[in-house]
This record gives structure tokens, C-alpha cells and sequence, in this order.
């Protein structure tokens, strides 16, 4: 499937090399989706780009995709939460899809959980008893037991709007809430797809409060968060307090779809995460379950990919020895099996950044091969503390012409330290080391449009991506 890129200012897509083709970057887009040999691919062209002439054409209208259905509208009141019950972490929601959602919460004094719900305009309730387990401090470390309940719902309506309200035993510790549903695409009216997305925020500053302070009062239909939210080693109390309690606001109301990061395989090989998020499980393997995992809204499919050395090499083998492929296999069969008209792929090592630390050579040579083969769009990645969006590329070079490009962004400035450490690198369309920021985007029909915004609520990017053939 094609796809196309215009830039909001400067327009730059061209072909790599001298002679408009594309340069080697160091693996083979053949046989076996490029299974290359592990070692530091070529960075691309080092004279800054050696590119031609750059394509120029008209940006997308969104007006092509026909009118916008809004967001269903809720009538649950204002979210409330009473002091002095049982409540420990607020209700968030996980896995919501056009019929089904899980609502998760957890509660001190081990009383069960029980899950009220009921259609937006109406006055019928359905009561669904949790699942509850017991997180004791031995596992935890933490300074109290508590029970995670899991509530699965079913049945609902796509691109609905739900209220819900949670009980400990039988009183109510969170009511008012809002559930809404995703939507099939091609079925019912067309509606846009609001994401927010931003990696490396969990170290508790206030640069983290400041920047959630910016982004939480608007309205969006998933959060991806692209890895490192519980700093220093990904711990329980470091979710619990890092995490969940920063973002509780946000949580209730907005699925949140995470990629695993460096800090959260720390401890335990990052069980902790696997333990407090509830994600689809489609690993080829069940002890790598919720590491990787894809799911659809509307006209797009996203992949959560683990980037990390872990489940790219098996331990033992040095970058020369054999590739522990499964999530490989899994991604390749995947994006194969999506006819989505966008495909959006997150993880938290980018495989281009400008940071002196340099990009990640073992991601670029094993992942982008798929990648690339499955049709993806646009690669959301954290790690580097910086925002950056590339110029698209294939190959590890400027793209061989403006259909078969993959933008890549580091949205890493979530709130943990700035490094200010951006170095000019040939395939960068823009970067921005000193200020916290967040990206957003609205996909509609064929069109992306995409924003960068700082701490301050200025727009320091605004990309256009056409996604139509």
C-alpha cells in the first residue's frame, strides 16, 4: 500500500545517492524478509543525504475521507472518588475494543470487586464481578497488600459511550466514569482516530506533572506510551507512584496501550509491567506474552514491539550468533495478515535518533526489515530525551520515491531529564533537545495530521501524512 508524506514548511523527500537510487544500509530486503546477519548497519549516506531533487505534490484534504463523526457523546457526570474507602489505584481501562473492554482497579482490605455499567442515555445497569489477586508485599515491596480487580465486559456496542462506576464490597469508591468504545472500520459513520503519544516520563519531577498538566484536560482515544514510565528499575511501588498515580486522570477514561522500555526490564525481567498492564496476549510463546502485541482502532493497526537486546538476541549470543526470531515471525505473519489503510508501529529503542548516543543499530537491522516488507506508516519510539521526526526513509536511506517511505519519531520528552545532546544527522526533518513535549495526531480517512507540543503548549512540529494508495 503507498504512502505518501507532506511536511507543513519545508518539503524534503528524495531518492538516496548520486544516481537517485538507494544506498545499501547493511541488511537485505529479500528472501526471509531480510533475516540479515547481526552487526552495526551503515547509517545511511554520510554526506549529509546525497539526495535528489525533492518531491514536491499536494498535501492531503481530510474532506476526501467524508464527514467526521464526533466522539459519542456521555451523559455519567463528573468523575468521583470518594474519601476514605478501600480504593487504592484508580480505575483504568485496558484492551477495549469495538465490543469489549477490561476495566482494572485495586483495593486495600481484600473485599471483592464488582463493576457497574450502563449505555450513555440509559438507566439499566449491568453488574459484573471482578477478578480479583492478591499483591502482598513480598511480591510488591510495597508498604501494604492490595487486590488488583479485572472486570471484562462484553457485548457492548462499537463507538458507544458507556458509564461506569467500581465497588468494594458493596460501596461505591469510583463513579461517574466514562467508557468509550473503538470502532470498526467501514461500518457506521467514519470516524477520526485522536492519539496521544510520549515515551520517558515516569521519574516523578515536576517536569512531569507540568507536561501531564498540558495534555490531560483534552480528548483522545488512546494513549501509547512508548516505554520507560517507571523509573529507576521499573519496580511495583515505581508503577504505583510514577505512573499510575500521575496520569490516574487520564487512565479512567482514555485506554492506555504501553510499549516496554530499558528501566522496566530492570526487575524481574520486567514482570512488574506484565502484572499491571492487562494487553492482548498473541505471543508464539504464552512466557512472552503482553512483551508484543497489535490491536486495531478504526482504520488503523498498531503493533507494540520489545526492542529490547532481550528479545531481539537470546542471552549468550554475542551480535553474531543465531537471532531469537519470534517476534519476528509473529510481526511479519501480522502485518501480512492487516488490510488496515495505516499501520503504526511503537517500541521504545529508535532506530534513528540524533542523540550523541547514537541510534540503535541491533533495532534498525532486525526490525526495520519487517517493518518495512509489512507496510508500515509511521514508528513511534522513545528512549533518546528529545523530540525528532525524520525524513521518511527505506532502506537506511531517503526513501527511493515518496510512496515507500517510514517516518520515524522520537517522542522521548516526557518528563524525565533533558539531555539537550541532538547532533546534525543526514535523515532528521526536525529535532527540538530543550523542552519537554508530547505528540498528538488525528487520522482520518487517508489523512494524518500530527503535532509536536511543548510543555508550554507551543507546536513545535506539524507533520501532514497521506495514507492512501
Amino acid at each position: 500500500m503507498g504512502r505518501r508524506i507532506w511536511c507543513i514548511g519545508a518539503i524534503l523527500l528524495a531518492a538516496c545517492g548520486d544516481d537517485g537510487g538507494t544506498a545499501d544500509a547493511g541488511f537485505d530486503l529479500g528472501a526471509d524478509l531480510g533475516r540479515p546477519d547481526l552487526g552495526p548497519p551503515d547509517l545511511g549516506p554520510p554526506d549529509g543525504g546525497g539526495c535528489g531533487a525533492p518531491y514536491e505534490g499536494p498535501a492531503p484534504d481530510p474532506a476526501d475521507a467524508g464527514p467526521a463523526a464526533p466522539a459519542p457523546e456521555a451523559d455519567c457526570g463528573e468523575p468521583t472518588f470518594p474519601e476514605g474507602t478501600a480504593l487504592r489505584r484508580w480505575p483504568y481501562l485496558q484492551s477495549v475494543t469495538p465490543t469489549s473492554a477490561k476495566v482494572v482497579w485495586t483495593t486495600t482490605g481484600g473485599q471483592a470487586g464488582t463493576l457497574r455499567v450502563r449505555p450513555s442515555g440509559s438507566d439499566e445497569w449491568r453488574t459484573i464481578p471482578a477478578d480479583g489477586e492478591l499483591f502482598d508485599t513480598a511480591r510488591t515491596a510495597d508498604l501494604e497488600d492490595y487486590t488488583a480487580h479485572v472486570a471484562q465486559v462484553a457485548g457492548l456496542e462499537p463507538s458507544a459511550a458507556y458509564c461506569y462506576e467500581v465497588l468494594a464490597g458493596d460501596t461505591p469508591v469510583a463513579t461517574g466514569l466514562t467508557l468509550r468504545t473503538g470502532w470498526i472500520d467501514g461500518e457506521g459513520p467514519t470516524r477520526p482516530v485522536r492519539l496521544l503519544a510520549f515515551g520517558d516520563s515516569g521519574d516523578g519531577s515536576a517536569n512531569q506533572a507540568a507536561l501531564r498538566d498540558m495534555f490531560q484536560a483534552q480528548d483522545y482515544d488512546l494513549f501509547l506510551h512508548l516505554g520507560d514510565m517507571a523509573y529507576g528499575d521499573g519496580t511495583f511501588v515505581e508503577f504505583e507512584t510514577k505512573m499510575f498515580a500521575v496520569y490516574r486522570d487520564l487512565l479512567h477514561r482514555v485506554p492506555s496501550w504501553p510499549t516496554i522500555g530499558n528501566h522496566e526490564m530492570k526487575t524481574a525481567a520486567g514482570q512488574p509491567y506484565r502484572d499491571v498492564y492487562y494487553l492482548p496476549e498473541q505471543a508464539l510463546r504464552a512466557e512472552e506474552n503482553e512483551y508484543y502485541y497489535s490491536f486495531d482502532q478504526g482504520n488503523v493497526h498498531f503493533v507494540s514491539l520489545d526492542s529490547n537486546e532481550a528479545r531481539l538476541i537470546p542471552i549468550g549470543l554475542d551480535l553474531n550468533g543465531a537471532i531469537d526470531d519470534d517476534m519476528l515471525d509473529w510481526l511479519e505473519a501480522d502485518l501480512a495478515a492487516s488490510d488496515a489503510e495505516w499501520k503504526i508501529a511503537i517500541f521504545h529503542h529508535p532506530p534513528y535518533s540524533s542523540s550523541s548516543r547514537s541510534p540503535n543499530g541491533l533495532v534498525r537491522s532486525q526490525l526495520l526489515p519487517v517493518l518495512e516488507a509489512g507496510g508500515v506508516d509511521l514508528v513511534l519510539a522513545g528512549h533518546d530525551h528529545h523530540y525528532e521526526r525524520t525524513l521518511p526513509l527505506r532502506g537506511g536511506c531517503t526513501a527511493a520515491n515518496a510512496e515507500e517511505g517510514i517516518t520515524y519519531i522520537v517522542a522521548g520528552a516526557g518528563g524525565a531529564g533533558l539531555r539537550g545532546d541532538v547532533v546534525d544527522q543526514w535523515w532528521a526533518e526536525t529535532t527540538d533537545d530543550q523542552q519537554h513535549s508530547f505528540f498528538r495526531a488525528t487520522i482520518h480517512g487517508c489523512s494524518l495530521h500530527g503535532e509536536a507540543v511543548s510543555v508550554t503548549g507551543e507546536v513545535i512540529d506539524e507533520v501532514v501524512l497521506d495514507g492512501c494508495d
